[in-house]
C-alpha cells in the first residue's frame, strides 16, 4: 500500500472465522443470488409507482387524455407496459426493464410526430332499443358482416401533427430503493458469515 500511513495486516487462526470469511468472499465473487433478489424487489418497487402514479423522484405522473376523459389510471390501459417489468441478473449486475416499444416515450417524454394519412372507417347499421336503426364504428375485420352488406367503409384524411408526451418515469431508484438494495446486500453478507440475523 505505497503511500499510505497505515497499514495493519490481520491474520486468523480461527478456523471458524476464516471459514466465514470465505463464504462472503464467496458472496462477492458470484452475486447471482443477491443481484437476482435485488432486481425482484425493483420490479415490486416499478409495480408500485404504476399503482400510484408516482415517478422515482416521488412526483405525480401528468395524468393521461383518457384517463383524465374515461377515468382510470396512466399508463395502464391495457397493463401491457406494467406487466412487461422484468430483470435479468448475472455475476455482474442486474438489468430491470421492458422490451416494449413505447416504454421509453412514457419513460423520457417527447414530441410524437404522425404523418398525415387516409383512414378507413368501417359503419353497421344497428337497431336500437326504439326499433330505429342508427350507424355505429363496426370492426374492420369484420369480413363476414361487409359480405353481407351491413358494413360500410368511409375514407377520412387526418392530417399531420404532433403530440407532445410528458415523461412519466417508471424505471429508477428512489432513497428507499437504495437502502433497500443495501439492507439485501448486508443479509446476504450476514448469511454468508453465519449471523443468525
Amino acid at each position: 500500500m505505497a503511500g499510505a500511513g497505515v497499514h495493519i495486516d490481520v491474520d486468523w487462526d480461527d478456523a471458524e472465522v476464516r471459514e466465514a470469511l470465505t463464504r462472503m468472499e464467496r458472496v462477492a465473487e458470484d452475486p447471482r443470488a443477491v443481484l437476482d433478489e435485488i432486481g425482484a424487489m425493483l420490479v415490486a418497487t416499478v409495480a408500485r409507482r404504476f399503482e400510484t402514479g408516482t415517478g422515482p423522484d416521488g412526483k405525480k405522473w401528468p395524468a393521461s387524455a383518457r384517463a383524465r376523459k374515461k377515468g382510470g389510471q396512466t399508463l395502464v390501459k391495457s397493463g401491457r407496459l406494467r406487466s412487461s417489468i422484468t430483470h435479468r441478473a448475472d455475476a455482474t449486475g442486474v438489468d430491470v426493464g421492458t422490451n416494449v416499444v413505447h416504454a421509453a416515450i412514457h419513460q423520457f417524454g417527447g414530441t410524437i410526430k404522425q404523418k398525415a394519412r387516409t383512414q378507413t372507417l368501417a359503419f353497421r347499421r344497428a337497431k336500437t332499443g326504439s326499433g330505429a336503426y342508427v350507424l355505429r364504428f363496426a370492426a374492420r375485420k369484420n369480413t363476414r358482416a361487409r359480405k353481407a352488406g351491413s358494413v360500410r367503409v368511409a375514407f377520412a384524411e387526418i392530417g399531420a401533427r404532433e403530440i407532445a408526451m410528458p415523461a412519466r418515469p417508471f424505471l429508477g431508484l428512489d432513497a428507499a430503493d437504495r437502502d433497500a438494495v443495501l439492507e439485501i446486500a448486508a443479509r446476504a453478507l450476514s448469511r454468508a458469515a453465519g449471523a443468525t440475523s
